[in-house]
């Protein structure tokens, strides 16, 4: 939704008075830190004012120290000039010579001599400086001279103390004076600043770090004078400031900074306002929009309800079915293998031949419906067998060759020296989908044959399997092609399809492939035939599986007592004729509590329990069972085939289970691993 112009009002205005505030506070504070920049330059130059005056009076303190020794003792103190001129020079750095001008201002004597030798004897009674040095003279006060060129080379101030005894002037003590040594020890701390002496003619004696009074606001400097001849009124300034020019400059760029974090602050809080105002608006129609939320979650919550109902209702309908299907099934089935095992006439065998195709077709349909319910549901369980894909594609093949013989057909299996691999994968599946693609091709081709080849490669430890089934048959419409592994769909459909099928084997058969994590895909073209490529990749094996045919060995059965549990009659009838075939003997009871007892009297090698009795089913009395007997065989024996029966049946205490029908076949393979010994 597009803001309104009001929601950015406040923002704005917030904003405005923000950066005002910022703008102000920097202001003053820019102007608070030069004010105190300059207290600070006003303090430390009156401090170092004080320091470097002092030194001046100290150092011209010790040439009127000397004088007062020699008036004291009359002159005689002057056997002792050289040795205190040299002290002085020692403990004074300003000084660059001392000497003696008699009275007739005649220099009589220099310390050092060396470097000084042209003043010996020089006559300063002509020199410019004369009448200031005889108005000192009379006043009896120190003279000090401007800075003052030297005839020996270099610039000095001159002191000049006069020195009476007996009654009468002898002359004075003089000394050049550069103050740059002792005003270099006291500013040494003083990096930041710049120094700056003159005396009273302006000229500069001393400085230090370049000092730039022009280029400096007055604000910043701090000046001060101190006289050093009272007499002549000489006073010398003292000037100190920054040293660096921009001296403001870290002070303008933390005042920057706070403008800069001053504008962020504001741009933030002005957003936050903006997204508040925004957000309760949001929050407003958010609120309206959970109310509307929480009563579509309650419907939604009624129809979940509903649903899991309906999926419940669907499971136990579907396991109900399948076993209510099963159960005549069963019998059906089994009555028609006891019936061919019989010795009956030819045409009736033919009879029961047809019956127990129609049968079995009917329980591929149930297989089928049983099947997509558990791919759709989640509930397909993978097993890990050890087996040969090239193998297994050789039995299915033979399994379907007699119906290819029956109509004319050829079956050719083109597979490479290769395909020889143990692989680990659920061998049902596998053959589940070789299965209904050849049913499939069997059903549809009416000439010609079925040509399947098989390409097996290994890759890091696992193995590409590569199926290629192609027929001959009528083939696949374009139309249909892209569906053709849709669920119910059917090449040909309406009240005039010629071939069977309820649509369900090709999906079945791609969702398989897809949960092995292979690909299938198929090329037809209408009239002339269709080829399926099938992709699987499968671990490969270390161990081989069990080779061998144990049914063509002879069984021994002889004397194995089994004990049949199931409530319908006609099941017992089919089991018991069955058994009977094989050699076993075989009692029977009606439901679980009957069992138990049965189990508990007799001695008994193997129980086919049913699981869905009257009165007690067959979970409960396998446990009970198993409470006092736990050495006996007992087999679930049921048509549910739902994975949560075979798991409650495992969880029971049951050694296996089995699903209805049970063929001949399968029970003559499945008994000697409970029952016989092979001979």
């Amino acid at each position: 939704m597009k803001p309104s112009q009001k929601e950015f009002v406040l923002p704005i205005a917030v904003f405005g008075v923000f950066i005002l505030m910022i703008f102000i506070l920097g202001n003053n504070s820019l102007e608070t830190q030069k004010a105190t920049f300059a207290n600070e330059i006003r303090t430390t130059g009156k401090l170092r004012a004080q320091e470097f005056f002092s030194s001046v009076e100290h150092n011209i303190k010790s040439l009127e120290n000397l004088k007062q020794r020699i008036e004291m003792t009359n002159g005689s103190y002057f056997q002792y000039w050289e040795r205190d001129a040299k002290l002085i020079l020692e403990q004074h750095p300003s000084f660059k010579f001392v000497e003696w001008v008699d009275s007739l201002m005649i220099i009589r004597v220099v310390t050092p001599l060396e470097g000084n030798e042209a003043a010996i004897g020089l006559d300063l009674s002509q020199h410019p400086r004369n009448i200031e040095w005889r108005r000192h003279v009379k006043d009896f006060s120190t003279n000090v001279s401007s800075w003052t060129a030297l005839y020996q080379g270099g610039s000095a101030f001159l002191v000049d103390v006069p020195v009476f005894f007996e009654g009468k002037f002898h002359g004075t003590i003089t000394a050049g004076m550069d103050f740059t040594n002792p005003f270099n020890e006291l500013a040494a701390s003083l990096d930041t600043y710049a120094i700056e002496m003159k005396d009273e003619n302006g000229t500069v004696f001393y400085s230090k770090n370049n000092p730039q009074s022009k280029a400096i606001a007055d604000e910043f400097i701090f000046t001060s004078s101190f006289e050093v001849d009272n007499l002549d009124h000489q006073k010398w300034t003292f000037s100190l400031m920054p040293a660096d020019l921009d001296f403001m400059a870290e002070r303008k760029e933390s005042t920057l900074t706070f403008f800069v974090f001053g504008i962020l602050v504001s741009v933030l809080t002005s957003s936050l306002i903006y997204f508040y105002q925004s957000s309760r608006k949001k929050n407003r129609r958010l609120s309206h929009a959970n109310n509307k939320l929480k009563e579509l979650n309650k419907t939604l919550e009624k129809e979940r309800r509903k649903a899991e109902k309906s999926s419940l209702a669907k499971t136990e309908f579907i396991s109900n079915m399948s076993h209510e299907i099963r159960t005549p099934l069963n019998a059906i089935i089994g009555f028609i293998e006891v019936l061919r095992l019989s010795d009956i006439q030819c045409d009736i065998q033919e009879y029961l031949s047809l019956m127990d195709i129609s049968s079995r077709k009917l329980l591929l349909l149930v297989n089928d419906i049983l099947e997509i319910d558990k791919i759709e549901s989640g509930k397909s369980t993978f097993r890990k067998d050890v087996f040969s894909p090239h193998q297994e594609l050789k039995n299915i093949i033979s399994i379907y060759r007699p119906t290819a013989d029956e109509k004319g057909l050829s079956i050719v299996l083109d597979a490479s020296s290769k395909c020889n691999h143990e692989v680990i994968g659920d061998v049902g599946k596998f053959g589940q989908i070789i299965t209904n693609i050849l049913r499939n091709s069997l059903k549809f081709t009416e000439h010609g044959g079925i040509e399947i080849a098989c390409n097996e490669s290994v890759e890091n430890n696992s193995m590409a399997l590569n199926i290629t089934i192609k027929d001959s048959g009528i083939g696949i419409p374009k139309n249909k092609l892209k569906t053709i592994f849709d669920r119910f769909t059917q090449i040909d459909t309406g009240k005039s399809k010629r071939h069977e099928g309820s649509g369900l084997g090709l999906y079945i058969t791609c969702k398989l492939v897809e949960m092995l994590g292979g690909k299938i895909t198929v090329e037809s073209e209408e009239g002339t035939g269709t080829e399926f490529h099938i992709s699987l990749l499968f671990p490969l094996s270390d161990t081989k599986p069990e080779r061998g045919n144990k049914n063509s060995e002879p069984l021994l059965l002889e004397g194995y007592k089994v004990l049949i549990v199931d409530d319908n009659r006609v099941n017992v009838i089919v089991l018991k004729n069955t058994l009977e075939k094989l050699g076993v003997y075989s009692d029977s009871v009606t439901n679980g509590r009957e069992a138990v007892q049965a189990v508990r009297k007799n001695f008994y090698d193997l129980v086919f329990m049913d699981v869905h009795m009257p009165d007690m089913d067959g979970f409960k009395a396998t446990k009970k069972i198993r409470k006092f007997n736990k050495e006996i065989a007992i087999i679930g024996l049921s048509a549910d085939v739902t994975k949560e029966a075979i798991d409650e049946a495992k969880g029971a205490g049951m050694n296996d289970y089995l699903t209805k029908p049970i063929s001949f076949s399968k029970l003559r393979s499945y008994l000697p691993v409970f029952l016989a010994k092979v001979s």
